[in-house]
């Protein structure tokens, strides 16, 4: 039987993978199959923004199909034009992620937690066997007020009738004030180059065809696989990588514009910057559907990122450990 190999999502650990499956069968899946599975456990997808909700992780759903060549999961789908032995080239289209951290709905969760821990819905096939035991300058304008364009310190100088200098603590932005950010779905190439069985580079170029942050973002990560047992039972993967977001998407979603305040004092624009990440995952086969899955993963906001006024934490961070069954 024909096998297509990996598992895609919309997320930052997430890839399609079209090794050979008859060096690899652990990391294969069948062609033209519908594969349905719910994580089961506990965990947490914390939230970088100033009065943001963490995300509980609990249970949580998985849809994927793969054909010969288009492919479907969760909120993401592909076609792969280029598949050789050593390497794949496929087009994606994809719900971009970012929304989530500013939605409060019980969908926008659930996404976020897909978003932020894809691994935690990567189901290791292992072959059949025995299941073994066991702050910013301040500068006056032409007019004699002080402005500052581009962030705040937590004061603002103002200047009295008697034009002595004081300070005043400026009115606070809630979250609650913040305009809404819509959901923007990117599209372009995923491709992966795979270095050995254990190691794999994949790199990821995508552009908003919504015209939402009417930006682009792209990431290029490492992964290495480390199988347990003989027959295998068991893998530990360790990745690491970087995220790329341009300024068009940064300010769009943690820039402060004319949308969210008309005080200038608050306005800031984000650069493009470069988030580096890193992270675990663990399966371990218990039985023919189940498996125990442990994930983790933290990335580091860019600077330009991690220092916008609506920032409370310059990383994010997701941990989950549970049960994965697939029905």
């Amino acid at each position: 039987m024909k096998r297509l190999s990996g598992v895609i999502g919309p997320m930052l650990f997430s890839s399609v993978a079209f090794a050979n499956c008859d060096t690899q069968p652990e990391n294969c899946i069948e062609v033209s199959q519908w594969e349905v599975s719910v994580a089961v456990g506990a965990g947490v997808a914390t939230n970088p923004l100033k009065d943001g909700e963490h995300s509980p992780l609990i249970a949580l759903p998985y849809v994927r199909y793969y054909g010969d060549r288009f492919f479907l999961d969760n909120t993401a789908i592909g076609y792969t034009f280029i598949n050789q032995q050593s390497f794949d080239v496929s087009w994606i289209a994809e719900l971009n992620s970012e929304q989530a951290f500013f939605s409060r709905s019980r969908p926008g969760t659930l996404l976020r937690s897909n978003t932020l821990s894809p691994d935690i819905s990567e189901r290791v096939d292992f072959p059949e066997s025995r299941i073994p035991s066991g702050d910013g300058d301040v500068t006056p304008d032409n007019g004699g007020n002080i402005s500052q364009p581009n962030k705040i310190s937590g004061y603002v100088p103002v200047i009295n009738s008697d034009h002595t200098p004081t300070k005043t603590k400026p009115p606070s932005l809630t979250f609650e004030d913040l305009a809404k950010r819509k959901w923007a779905i990117d599209s372009g190439i995923l491709a992966h180059w795979y270095i050995s069985e254990q190691h794999k580079l994949t790199l990821r170029l995508l552009h908003d065809i919504r015209g939402i942050y009417k930006g682009f973002h792209g990431s290029l990560g490492y992964s290495y696989k480390l199988p347990f047992g003989h027959p295998k039972y068991a893998q530990l993967q360790l990745k690491l990588g970087i995220d790329y977001k341009d300024a068009k998407l940064g300010t769009y979603y943690y820039g402060i514009t004319d949308r969210d305040t008309e005080l200038t004092h608050f306005h800031y624009q984000v650069d493009s910057t470069v988030n580096p990440y890193i992270g675990i995952a663990y399966n371990h086969k218990l039985t023919d559907s189940w498996q125990l899955k442990f994930t983790a993963k933290h990335q580091w906001l860019g600077s330009s990122i991690a220092d916008s006024p609506i920032i409370e934490e310059g990383y994010t961070t997701s941990v989950f450990v549970g049960g994965l069954y697939a029905f």
